[in-house]
């Protein structure tokens, strides 16, 4: 991003990891057989952006200079100046609308990792940490990857599929907003419960791994053990 807009919108990398690399438990004997990834190895990340209130840059501009996406989001919650303050239909949805905005910009994972609830489940964990100081977190559900055959990709298509990860989202706490943009309410317990729930999900899920496998087409032999983690916040 330009340098510019350092200071007013800030990226974080989280790097989703199948256990930590040099940990005992993780390492997995040799086995030909085991399709287990090696110990710390990434198996997906996720992207997010603080936007920071109260900089002096416009906040829109920096938006716009990332990308189209978060473009969608900052002119849906951000005052006619984008320099300062939040606009009317943003105080209106959330509790407590001064301070930062957290965005969550974009969950990957390996395709032999999806399928089992992990979205949602590592997005609350990301939000978790890192949402301390937002006044609320903000998403625009849209298509990250396409089919081989971009025909596919009609109208009905887009629909279906931005609705089907609309409802991940709610999963988690977020609720419709405008724009097609969703947010999450820091301040309010359900969203809390519901990112504690998916954790607590995460938790019970890596704990099977570790002592049943993955019998859904995983990269683990039920032999073989394994799990996933939040690896290291990189920014």
């Amino acid at each position: 991003m330009p340098c510019d807009f350092e200071d007013t919108l800030e990226s974080w990398y989280v790097k989703v990891t199948y256990g930590m690399a040099g940990d005992e438990e993780w390492e997995d004997e040799e086995d030909e057989e085991s399709r287990a990834p090696a110990a710390g190895a990434e198996i997906g990340h996720l992207i997010l952006w603080r936007l920071r209130d109260y900089t002096g840059d416009n906040r829109w501009e920096a938006a716009d200079a990332e990308s189209g996406d978060l473009e969608v989001i900052a002119a849906a919650v951000l005052g006619p100046s984008g320099r300062e303050g939040y606009n009317a239909a943003f105080e209106k949805a959330v509790n407590h609308p001064a301070g930062d905005l957290l965005i969550l910009d974009r969950v990957s994972l390996d395709r032999a990792w999806r399928g089992f609830g992990l979205g949602p489940i590592l997005a609350a964990e990301a939000l978790r940490r890192l949402s301390g100081g937002c006044c609320a977190v903000a998403a625009y559900p849209a298509m990250g990857e396409y089919p081989e055959d971009r025909e596919q990709v009609t109208e009905a298509y887009r629909r279906q599929a931005k609705k089907k990860i609309a409802a991940l989202w709610e999963s988690i706490g977020f609720q419709p907003f405008r724009r097609g943009v969703w947010l999450l309410d820091t301040s309010l317990r359900q969203p809390e419960e519901l990112m504690l729930a998916r954790c607590s999900e995460l938790h019970a899920l890596s704990a099977d791994f570790l002592g049943l496998g993955l019998s859904r087409g995983g990269p683990v032999d039920a032999e073989a053990g394994g799990g996933v983690s939040v690896g290291p916040l990189t920014i």
